[in-house]
């Protein structure tokens, strides 16, 4: 499956596509929320002690480690609300560049889980597994939100949850058709206008194909090419963020 989705991105990157397409395109901050600070810089990973990647320590959640197949990972949550968010990072990327998220959810009164991974294997059974330990920390509804493969593989998760989350963000993840067609809960995606790998041809394909979804929209940062949660630090970022953040609201029940 990887493969194919690799060769999609291959193809529209060859033939030259990309622009806005249908969907829902936001230029601003949503209606009715307020504009969010243009994102600031990540801090730079040097916590000691018990810590996630070096950016995260027990002032900012709950520590936790798990068994990711014989090697031990370490994962936080912050927050203690009933409305949980797992958030899922692209690959060779990590849960730093995620703070300006992590922290607009939590003090909006979310229960959000970053968690770190290995460089290998598939990345949907860890968010199952993920999403399980949100709900055994007090959440009771839970929203996926990705990063690139963090985010595809949001998609096939929700598919594959005994109990569906309330929802998935996949923050430029290239996923095709055959992912997200059995896909049952609300589906928002956004992408820069010059993403090569996760265009917004693609993923309105993608979109198109979730006939099952009650809702499903397409957010294009216009002028932009940075990818998946670098999107955050661009002039673009202040849009995405209130854009997750909405979607997050109308859902939560």
């Amino acid at each position: 499956m990887p493969g194919k989705r690799a060769l999609i991105a291959l193809l529209f990157l060859l033939t030259g596509c990309g622009g806005t397409v249908g969907g829902t395109v936001a230029a601003s901050s949503p209606p009715g929320l307020p504009a969010t600070p243009a994102a600031t810089a990540t801090p730079s990973a040097s916590l000691t002690g018990p810590n996630l990647q070096g950016c995260y320590g027990p002032a900012d959640g709950r520590l936790f480690t798990y068994d990711g197949g014989g090697v031990m990972f370490d994962g936080l949550i912050m927050g203690d609300g009933p409305v949980g968010v797992v958030v899922s990072y692209e690959r060779g990327g990590d849960a730093c560049t995620w703070r300006p998220l992590a922290e607009r959810l939590t003090s909006a009164g979310y229960r959000v889980l970053l968690y770190e991974r290995g460089l290998s294997g598939p990345v949907n059974p860890v968010i199952v597994k993920m999403t399980e330990r949100l709900r055994k920390d007090g959440a009771e509804r839970i929203f996926l939100v990705g990063g690139s493969i963090g985010g595809s593989e949001s998609i096939v998760a929700a598919t594959r949850l005994k109990e569906p989350p309330e929802g998935v963000v996949n923050l430029a993840g290239t996923v095709i058709p055959e992912e997200t067609a059995p896909l049952t809960v609300p589906l928002l995606q956004i992408t820069a206008e010059s993403d090569q790998g996760a265009t917004p041809i693609t993923l309105q394909a993608a979109g198109d194909a979730a006939v099952k979804s009650p809702d499903r929209s397409l957010v294009v940062a216009k002028g932009e090419f940075a990818h998946a949660s670098a999107l955050f630090g661009t002039a673009q970022g202040p849009m995405v963020l209130d854009s997750i953040m909405a979607f997050l609201a109308k859902h939560s029940g």
